[in-house]
C-alpha cells in the first residue's frame, strides 16, 4: 500500500487537468441580487427507498468524501451534495450519510491506505486502475448490473470505459466532460473561411490561414494553439482516430494516427514562431480564459479548445460585451470524434457495509440526483454522465452554449483513453517525450520509440 500511495501521489501531481471551471470547479460570482442564486428543491425520495419501520439497531453510517469546494452559494456543487445528503438522512433511519467536502486526492489516497473512512470517495478517472490493482477499491460490476433501478443504460455508453478495467467496473461516473472548439466566425471570415472546418485537414489549413505574425515575428493572431490552455494527450489523438493499444489491448503508440496527431500540433506551434514563443503566448493569456478578455472574444485567436464546464462563463462574458452567439462567437465539436472524461466515485475496499454503501452510491449517482445537480452552480448548468440529466439540462433556463454542449455530449462520437493498470505511466510517458518532440528537442521517431519502450515495460510489469 505504501507503493500505491507513492505512485498515486506522483500521478496526481503530473496529471491534474485545468479548465475554466472543471467538475469540482470554482465558479465565478454572478452579480449580486440576480436570480442565479435561487436553488430548486432536491429530488424527493421514492417510496421504495423510504424507511417506514424503525430500525432494530443503531443506523449504519456511510461516509462520503468529495473534492467539491465549500461555498456560501447555495447552488454550488458542494451544497447540492449536502442537500441530497440531508434529504436522504431525513427519510432513512437505517442508513445515515456523513458528507465531507473540500478533500483532495492526496488526502483520499492516504486515508484509504489504512482506514475504512471514507466509504465512498471522489477520484480522478485515471487513478482507479491503480487502486483496483492494489485491492484498495471494491469491484462494482455485480452491483451495477443487478440493480435495475440504477439503470446503467441511462449513462453515456462511452463513460463506462473510464470506469472499467478488463471488463470489470471499479468506479461510478458522477460527472461527464468533453472538449469543444470555441471560435470567432469574423476572424475566420477575414481569412476567407465561411464555415467552421469539417475535417482535421481543414482545421489545420484554417488555423494556418488565420495565424498572423507581426513584422518582428511576434504573434498577432493565433489560428489555433494546440497546447492552449493545456497539453492534451487525449483530445487530438481522438480527433485523428488514433489508437493507443492494438486489437489485443497491448500498447501501440507507434502508429500512423499518433504520428499525424503530433505532426499536426508541431506544425501549428512552428507557425506561431516555435514552441517557446507559443508557450509564452499561452502563459500570458491563460488567466483570460472565459473572461471578457478571452482571446477568441477579442479576436486575438480564431479558435481554441476548452472544457465544456467553461461554456456558461464564456457566454456570460460574451453577453457583457454585447456579442451575439452564432455571429460573433460560436462553439463546435471537433471533426470526426470528441474525447470524453469525467469524475468518478469509488468504494473503499475496507468498508464494513458494502451493501449499504452501494445504496448510498446508487442514490448519489441516480437519475433524480443527477437531474438536480445538472442545474449547476448559480443555475448555470453542469454536465452529467446520465442521458436523462443531459436532456433535463437542455430544458433548463441556461445559455445556448450550455444547451449546445449538452446536445453534443449526447450526439458526438465520444472516445476516451483506454483504461489499464498502467494508465498513469502511459500518460506520463506521452507528456514527457512528446513535449520534447513538440519543443524540437527530439525527433518524432525517437520520441515515439521512447514512449513505446517505457509503456511496454510498464505493461509487462502489470501483467
Amino acid at each position: 500500500m505504501k507503493k500505491l500511495i507513492a505512485l498515486l501521489l506522483a500521478a496526481i501531481m503530473v496529471l491534474g487537468l485545468v479548465a475554466c471551471g472543471p467538475a469540482g470547479q470554482t465558479e465565478s460570482q454572478p452579480p449580486k441580487g440576480t436570480e442565479g442564486s435561487k436553488q430548486s428543491e432536491p429530488p424527493k425520495q421514492t417510496e421504495g427507498n423510504k424507511q417506514t419501520e424503525p430500525p432494530a439497531s443503531e443506523p449504519i453510517t456511510v461516509t462520503v468524501w468529495t473534492y467539491q469546494a465549500e461555498s456560501e452559494e447555495p447552488t454550488a456543487e458542494a451544497n447540492r451534495f449536502q442537500k441530497l445528503v440531508d434529504d436522504w438522512n431525513a427519510t432513512h433511519d437505517d442508513i445515515k450519510i456523513e458528507l465531507s467536502n473540500a478533500k483532495n486526492a492526496d488526502a483520499v489516497v492516504t486515508a484509504i491506505a489504512g482506514s475504512n473512512v471514507p466509504d465512498i470517495f471522489q477520484a480522478n478517472w485515471e487513478t482507479a486502475p491503480s487502486l483496483a490493482a492494489e485491492g484498495a477499491i471494491v469491484e462494482l460490476t455485480s452491483y451495477v448490473n443487478s440493480d435495475a433501478e440504477f439503470d446503467k443504460d441511462d449513462f453515456l455508453p462511452a463513460i463506462w470505459n473510464l470506469c472499467s478495467v478488463d471488463g470489470k467496473i471499479y468506479s461510478i461516473p458522477f460527472t461527464a466532460s468533453t472538449t469543444y472548439i470555441l471560435y470567432n466566425p469574423k476572424v475566420l471570415a477575414e481569412h476567407n473561411w465561411d464555415h467552421f472546418p469539417t475535417t482535421m485537414d481543414e482545421m489545420l489549413q484554417c488555423a494556418l490561414d488565420c495565424t498572423v505574425l507581426g513584422e518582428d515575428g511576434s504573434i498577432q493572431v493565433v489560428g489555433l494553439h494546440p497546447t492552449f490552455p493545456w497539453l492534451d494527450n487525449v483530445l487530438w489523438p481522438v480527433a485523428f482516430g488514433a489508437d493507443w493499444v492494438d486489437a489485443d489491448g497491448n500498447p501501440d503508440f507507434d502508429n500512423e494516427g499518433i504520428r499525424k496527431t503530433h505532426e499536426f500540433q508541431k506544425t501549428l506551434l512552428d507557425a506561431l514562431g516555435g514552441y517557446d514563443q507559443a508557450k509564452n503566448w499561452a502563459d500570458t493569456f491563460y488567466t483570460t480564459r472565459c473572461t471578457e478578455t478571452d482571446p477568441v472574444l477579442t479576436g486575438q485567436a480564431a479558435m481554441r479548445f476548452n472544457g465544456d464546464s467553461g461554456l456558461a462563463g464564456f457566454q456570460e462574458s460574451a453577453d457583457k460585451l454585447g456579442l451575439v452567439y452564432g455571429e460573433d462567437y460560436g462553439i463546435a465539436a471537433l471533426p470526426n470524434a470528441n474525447m470524453l472524461t469525467g469524475g468518478v466515485f469509488c468504494m473503499n475496499a475496507k468498508t464494513p457495509n458494502p451493501d449499504a454503501t452501494w445504496q448510498v452510491l446508487a442514490y448519489l449517482t441516480g437519475k433524480d440526483a443527477m437531474a438536480y445537480r445538472a442545474e449547476g452552480g448559480y443555475n448555470r448548468g453542469n454536465f452529467m454522465p446520465r442521458i436523462s440529466a443531459l436532456k433535463a439540462l437542455e430544458a433548463m433556463d441556461v445559455t445556448d452554449a450550455v444547451k449546445a454542449g449538452a446536445q453534443l455530449l449526447q450526439t458526438s462520437d465520444l472516445r476516451s483513453f483506454p483504461m489499464s493498470g498502467y494508465v498513469n505511466t502511459y500518460l506520463n510517458a506521452i507528456t514527457t517525450y512528446m513535449t520534447e518532440y513538440l519543443a524540437g528537442r527530439m525527433d518524432l521517431d525517437s520520441a515515439v520509440a521512447a514512449v513505446q519502450e517505457e509503456v511496454e515495460a510498464a505493461a509487462a510489469e502489470y501483467k
